[in-house]
């Protein structure tokens, strides 16, 4: 199998966390530029957006939570997303986390967008508070409490650390500090570290 990941995507490296924390081998991970749009990557994924995991078959699967819940079930036991049925909490703070990357990475857009001059004041404020009420949510969720590992932690972390990388100056730590706090043991694990944008 094949990753194309971007090295500073926080999509890719939720599905690159995963990969380590399952200790799958026989994944190969190829960096790209989603906006170049390579002839490899349109090939495999028509969106030309990252990260995409083409299988041995040659047939390719796209958006992040797709390969998560496809690699939890076929090399995780399905133990992160569960096999049968729904729990519909669970699923509402991963798409709240869902939500909250998507609001980071419009964020980040936004910025790139004032070399153009063409950053709005409208949606950079929105996106800051959906990001700051968010993780409010998330902090009163109990997501971190869980004693197992959860798609939900994984999620969460990579976007904190995405905030810190992207949005230094949010300072959500003095919004959600106890999230602040886990963070800081979570952030160690070698499976953060060694996909850690540089």
């Amino acid at each position: 199998m094949r990753l194309l990941y971007s090295d500073a995507s926080p999509y890719s490296r939720c599905v690159r966390v995963l990969i380590r924390h399952l200790e799958i081998t026989g994944i190969e991970e190829c960096t790209v530029d989603p906006m170049e749009n390579s002839e490899l990557l349109l090939e495999l994924n028509p969106l030309g957006k990252i990260p995409c995991l083409q299988l041995n078959d040659g047939s390719s699967l796209y958006d992040s939570e797709v390969i998560l819940r496809y690699l939890d079930h076929e090399f995780g036991a399905n133990r992160l997303f569960g096999e049968y049925g729904y729990n519909w909490k669970n699923e509402c703070q991963l798409s709240l986390i869902n939500g909250l990357l998507d609001s980071a990475v419009a964020l980040r857009q936004e910025q790139m967008r004032e070399l153009e001059g063409k950053r709005s004041l409208f949606w950079t404020s929105r996106f800051e508070m959906a990001l700051l009420r968010g993780l409010k949510e998330i902090e009163q969720s109990g997501v971190m409490v869980s004693p197992q590992l959860t798609i939900q932690q994984i999620g969460l972390a990579c976007l904190l650390e995405y905030l810190d990388f992207r949005h230094a100056d949010l300072q959500w730590r003095k919004v959600v500090p106890a999230t602040a706090t886990w963070l800081s043991g979570f952030e160690h694990l070698s499976m953060m570290k060694s996909t850690r944008p540089i």
